[in-house]
């Protein structure tokens, strides 16, 4: 420990911007938002790459490396080059001309923090330096945390813990909280809040070129000061030709601008899906005691093991449970293999209040055993409760 210190120290403090661009109007437009943001950076401009490379291999540590590749023959290739070099912590932004899902996909994989297709807006380029003036997330890369909700089967209550448990995190822990139902056609999360879901997400998916930050902020639906949703209500008949990098780049987006990002994710397995769990640092996965309930469990660890080896699995006992569940615990875990992480009563007063009202269930029934277990799920999954939290939930219940 004493020699990772030492060498951390070592470590030049990141600052600065350092840029590879050519065109005036670009340059300008970052002094500008540089000065408007009050930003205590100093811009440095290089002509190629390779001279920022080296400026960076002499001891220059930018907090910001702004590529422009627009007339580049290998971005993928230079984009490894720089991360390379930069290391993990550098922010590192593309710009080019091409507008396309599967180079932005690509790009991210070899390394670039984000990507602006020309010519970039101010408002895009603003967004850009806003995000990268400071840690935002929980992730390695400095990026919000994706967490899944699924269910093993329907039913079991994982909607209904999305929903609770984003609201406790928003509204308790005072975390920026984005809840993202992907159901497109029955997804019920806007239906508990009693909000409109809107058209915004199914035009995202299907228009991935229009994923921005000011799009997606135009198209969630603000429930607190700290939690918005992104939902939606496709008609049953209506076919989504939804690519899976536009889900990628969604979330790429969400997690620049929240803290935590709650998917409500169907049972499936579409490219959707995947993508989903590759972007996810935790799954929690809501079982059933019953035999579909144990194959579908099983089916889902695979699943979350092959497509999500980065993530931490939760398996919550809900649905049928106690004398209700056909497969006793001891033989439902043997089977899945190892032990449930937690468990969720069986509540119907508490679930009928809360859609009576349109509220999560911590805001409609605050004092049942379910918000109980739903606050210990919470801490599960984001560490404990801060102080003055735990203060606000037991001296004040007045103010719910």
């Amino acid at each position: 420990m004493r020699s990772s210190r030492s060498a951390d120290a070592l470590k030049p403090e990141r600052e600065g911007i350092l840029a590879v661009l050519q065109e005036p109007s670009t340059i300008d437009r970052i002094q500008g938002i540089i000065r408007e943001l009050q930003l205590d950076d100093e811009l440095t401009l290089t002509d190629t790459l390779d001279a920022a490379l080296r400026r960076i291999r002499s001891g220059a540590a930018p907090r910001i490396l702004l590529v422009d590749l627009g007339d580049s023959s290998a971005p993928i290739a230079e984009v490894s080059a720089a991360r390379a070099v930069g290391g993990a912590d550098l922010k590192l932004v593309v710009l080019g001309t091409v507008n396309d899902v599967a180079l932005f996909r690509d790009l991210l994989s070899a390394g670039a923090s984000d990507y602006l297709v020309k010519p970039s807006t101010r408002e895009a380029l603003t967004a850009i330096l806003e995000k990268t003036a400071g840690p935002l997330g929980t992730t390695p890369d400095g990026l919000g945390q994706v967490i899944v909700f699924i269910g093993s089967r329907g039913g079991v209550g994982a909607t209904t813990s999305a929903v609770s448990c984003a609201w406790l995190m928003a509204n308790e822990r005072r975390e920026r909280v984005a809840l993202v139902d992907l159901d497109l056609h029955f997804g019920t999360v806007a239906l508990k809040l009693d909000l409109d879901p809107g058209s915004g997400l199914c035009e995202a998916l299907e228009q991935p070129s229009r994923i921005d930050s000011l799009f997606i902020e135009r198209a969630m639906i603000k429930v607190t000061e700290n939690l918005r949703v992104l939902a939606a209500e496709a008609s049953a008949a209506q076919h989504l030709a939804i690519d899976a990098g536009a889900v990628d780049m969604l979330l790429h987006e969400l997690r620049r601008k929240f803290v935590r990002i709650a998917v409500d994710l169907p049972r499936g397995a579409s490219p959707m899906q995947r993508v989903v769990l590759a972007a996810a640092s935790q799954v929690v996965v809501f079982c059933e005691r019953s035999l579909a309930g144990l194959r579908d469990t099983i089916r889902l660890q695979t699943l979350v093991r092959e497509q999500a080896p980065q993530a931490r699995l939760w398996l919550v006992e809900a649905g049928a449970s106690g004398e209700r569940a056909p497969i006793g615990k001891s033989e439902f875990e043997k089977g899945i293999g190892k032990s449930l992480d937690a468990s969720l009563s069986y509540d119907p007063k508490s679930a009928g209040a809360s859609t009576n009202s349109g509220q999560p269930l911590p805001a409609a029934a605050p004092r049942s055993a379910i918000v109980r277990e739903l606050r210990q799920l919470t801490a599960l999954l984001v560490g404990p409760a801060p102080a003055a939290a735990k203060r606000r939930m037991f001296a004040l219940p007045s103010l719910w």
